[in-house]
């Protein structure tokens, strides 16, 4: 049988941990040969208390983060160079070498020469939405659509090698809008303003999240809570991702250990439910 081959296209170090780092370390320890590629350096990122001097060196900063990270997944790191973009409405996102002002093809053939090095079945990155409206996540959303479709057709990016390979499925990492109510929720009862969440306070939670139809796959993790755990905390700089860090750890691994997906292709229908991103595949 064919080596299950996942590869992860993500925005930012601390994506591939803060995001699906519970599905990367289970497929990871199951035997599938996972990669991560990292977009951008997040340089332009802020800084969690106690960090405030790492602020000249962010970029060198968070690539070691991201190195930990990874390592801890138990997956392969791949890095494709481009500066931090920053926050909805930052400055950073006019930087000529933010990731979001990239030459799109080039960087679509990035993607395309990674899917035909390392051949994976399945490729996961964001939605069009970013998630949360983030300028660097919708661009990689925007790159990496083309390229899964783009790599397997030896008519496109012929000087791309090695040969054409065509992925069988393509997935975005989602959230529940039913959760995020539920948060919501909660967070007013804390006294938090849910449009003004997060370090920058520029994500609406409001505006997040999808309809439960919309999500495909449901990935459990519980049995590597402590793996994505410990990946999340390598990332100091941005906090160690403790968003919910007030929920006994109980409760988080209860309600939180699952990450969700929309299937992009092949396409299927609202309400098709899977439990395993390889189901079927192989077989």
């Amino acid at each position: 049988m064919t080596k299950r081959t996942l590869l992860a296209v993500l925005a930012h170090p601390d994506d591939e941990s803060f995001g699906p780092g519970g599905t990367f370390a289970r497929y990871a320890a199951e035997g599938v040969d996972v990669h991560i590629a990292i977009a951008t350096d997040g340089a332009a990122g802020s800084v969690a208390a106690g960090y405030e001097d790492a602020r000249e060196k962010l970029a060198e900063v968070r690539a070691q983060e991201l190195k930990n990270a990874v390592n801890i997944l138990g997956a392969t790191l791949h890095t494709l160079g481009y500066r931090d973009s920053g926050y909805i409405g930052d400055p950073a996102n006019e930087h000529p070498e933010a990731f979001v002002q990239a030459d799109e093809q080039e960087a679509i053939g990035r993607v395309v020469k990674l899917i035909r090095e390392i051949r994976p079945q399945v490729i996961i990155t964001h939605d069009e939405t970013g998630g949360y409206f983030h300028p660097d996540h919708i661009q990689c959303w925007k790159i990496t659509v083309p390229a899964f479709h783009a790599a397997g057709d030896p008519a496109q990016f012929p000087d791309i090698g090695p040969a054409p390979f065509q992925p069988e499925r393509l997935y975005f990492s989602a959230f529940p809008n039913t959760w995020v109510k539920f948060f919501i929720f909660l967070f007013r009862l804390r006294g938090q303003d849910p449009t003004k969440f997060g370090r920058n306070q520029d994500i609406d939670m409001t505006r997040v999240g999808v309809a439960r139809s919309k999500l495909h796959a449901f990935i459990n993790y519980r049995k590597y809570w402590e793996v994505k755990q410990a990946a999340s905390a390598a990332h100091a700089s941005q906090g160690g991702g403790g968003a919910f860090g007030w929920l006994p750890k109980s409760v988080q691994k209860l309600l939180l250990a699952r990450d969700t997906f929309m299937r992009a292709y092949p396409p299927v229908p609202n309400g098709y439910r899977e439990k395993d991103l390889f189901k079927g595949i192989g077989e």
